[in-house]
């Protein structure tokens, strides 16, 4: 039996500089890309190690969108974390070049079916995963 994959979030996968968030929302940088599916999209883009601070291949942030209060937000941010802690071995950081990391936004554009975040997020991650390989084939293979 295979050992089981690695389920923590430490801090340093937790996208905090405001420079790399604010990068992800810019719509004039072209470096960043979207994946979106059902109520969640993901905004990605790598960026070299040192922007990030730290050793970690992959940060990720989420923000949960406009909810009527605090409690709510604060549960969709949870169910957020614990998607994306349990099926992050989805995302493979093996395949990325050495001297970069990936960094992710996943945001909620509909927060209202709270039952379904989980099962949107695993999907989002998996299309973000499939389109990540064929980067990686296109730039191994050349031209």
């Amino acid at each position: 039996m295979g050992a089981a994959p690695v389920q923590r979030f430490p801090r340093s996968m937790r996208l905090k500089r405001r420079r790399l968030i604010r990068s992800l929302f810019d719509r004039s940088n072209p470096e960043v890309e979207s994946v979106v599916t059902a109520n969640i999209r993901i905004l990605y883009r790598f960026v070299p190690r040192s922007a990030t601070g730290t050793d970690a291949p992959v940060q990720v942030g989420f923000a949960p969108g406009r909810c009527r209060n605090a409690v709510q937000r604060n549960r969709l941010r949870r169910c957020m974390r614990e998607a994306w802690r349990t099926h992050q071995y989805l995302i493979n950081p093996k395949n990325f070049p050495s001297a970069e990391s990936l960094i992710l936004m996943i945001l909620v554009r509909s927060p209202k079916h709270v039952e379904k975040l989980s099962k949107d997020i695993v999907q989002a991650m998996r299309s973000l995963s499939n389109r990540l390989n064929r980067y990686q084939e296109g730039v191994t293979s050349g031209p």
